[in-house]
């Protein structure tokens, strides 16, 4: 007879696409279907069982005057809803910031969400070197939220903060709110996300029974996967898969603002393979038979080369990037650019679940598979893990390799051309 532990319930890190704010909107709303019929709602009944992913994010700062904007998008009670509050529109000044705002907010994420953020405002841009008011308002909005919720939506604390100095101060003072949880919305690096994760590990914050989620802040890229998925496997240990680890971005969106297409990823380098479609008739590659002397034709009858055949790109063939231009392909057709939206989410996905099955094995499969800097800040959380009382001291001893690896950021979103998106 087998003496092994049941662990059927632990959870596997996931991804939530957020593609509330461009114009993939449009496609949602009005129920948007593919030449074929299938509907462009991923996250829909209707759309192929085998594909489906039923989580989306969406942001009650572009949308916060919609209070059926669930209903709007076709958003069913099958698809896990994460609400983001629009405290990084308010710091960015996008969203003017008075003393109605809050309530609106708050009564928009408990109709349109499952689990959300707390209306945190973040130490950026317009509050760029105004730590103190930023944690000052954000701890107002929090006791609103925590004396107003109804418990229908699962509200999230949040940290933030620069330097380890603040992310301490906040936690400090923030951290006996009754919330189901946290998101980590501050660090802009890997040294600083570590910390953050050796100082709740140092205060047992993961222990305490009310915490049911973990939330990351719009980071995606594919060493971020890794380090996640390797966090929640150590967090199903260590609460007996109470928590649920998950993260965001908008990035499978975003990517098609730039003509680029995701075909793979490369674990060893830590990227994805992109195909780039330029606008319009620019899509061009000349000739090595007739140096100089002219172009060769596109056979726009050829498949767009889909790595894991998504619905998405079933009869995605290159005329659908033609559009109404006669001239060349434009990859802001009416439905070139949301075949690539959706194949670009279909592929996050994918690595997802493959590297979550990389990282539920041993953990010494990994070393020859990734970069040595990233295998080492993955063994670090092993050892967080195995002695959260030591946890600070392992993150002092790994200091050099998360900077090193990390580099100068963690965050893949650029809200600036989020909203530059084809029109219906």
């Amino acid at each position: 007879m087998s003496n092994k532990k049941d662990t059927s319930h632990y959870k596997d890190f996931f991804y939530i696409p957020s593609l509330s704010a461009g114009s993939m909107v449009s496609a949602f709303k009005k129920d948007a279907k593919f030449s074929d019929g299938t509907t462009m709602r991923f996250f829909s009944k209707e759309y192929p069982i085998e594909w489906r992913h039923n989580k989306f994010l969406v942001t009650a700062g572009h949308h916060y005057k919609k209070m059926d904007f669930r209903q709007q998008l076709g958003l069913d009670d099958e698809t896990f809803v994460f609400g983001d509050s629009g405290g990084f529109q308010i710091a960015t000044g996008a969203l003017k910031w008075d003393g109605t705002i809050r309530e609106k907010i708050f009564h928009w994420l408990e109709a349109n969400s499952d689990v959300a953020a707390n209306l945190d405002i973040p130490p950026r841009v317009t509050f760029e070197n105004r730590f103190q008011d930023s944690m000052d308002i954000s701890f107002d909005n929090f006791k609103y939220f925590e004396k107003h919720q109804s418990g229908k939506t699962k509200f999230l604390n949040v940290i933030q903060g620069t330097y380890n100095e603040e992310y301490t101060e906040w936690y400090h003072k923030f951290k006996d709110f009754d919330f189901n949880g946290w998101c980590i919305g501050g660090p802009k690096k890997l040294v600083d996300f570590m910390f953050v994760i050796a100082l709740m590990l140092q205060e047992r914050e993961f222990e305490k029974k009310h915490v049911q989620y973990v939330h990351l802040l719009g980071i995606s890229k594919i060493s971020d996967f890794f380090i996640l998925s390797t966090i929640q496997k150590l967090l199903n240990e260590l609460t007996d898969g109470r928590i649920q680890l998950m993260t965001d971005s908008s990035s499978p969106g975003q990517y098609p603002v730039f003509g680029t297409y995701l075909h793979s990823g490369n674990y060893k380098t830590q990227t994805f393979t992109e195909l780039y479609f330029p606008k319009n008739a620019e899509y061009r590659r000349k000739t090595h038979l007739a140096k100089n002397k002219g172009s060769v034709e596109i056979d726009k009858t050829q498949h767009v080369p889909c790595s894991i055949d998504c619905p998405a790109c079933k009869d995605f063939t290159y005329e659908y990037l033609g559009g109404q231009t006669a001239t060349g392909l434009d990859r802001y057709s009416q439905e070139g650019m949301p075949r690539m939206v959706v194949h670009n989410t279909h592929l996050y996905c994918n690595i997802v679940k493959d590297i979550n099955k990389m990282v539920d094995s041993h953990v010494e499969l990994l070393e020859t598979a990734i970069p040595t800097e990233l295998f080492n800040v993955i063994l670090s959380l092993h050892e967080m893990f195995a002695d959260p009382d030591g946890a600070m001291r392992v993150y002092e001893t790994y200091i050099k390799t998360y900077k090193k690896f990390g580099g100068d950021s963690i965050s893949t979103t650029d809200a600036v051309k989020f909203n530059e998106f084809f029109k219906f």
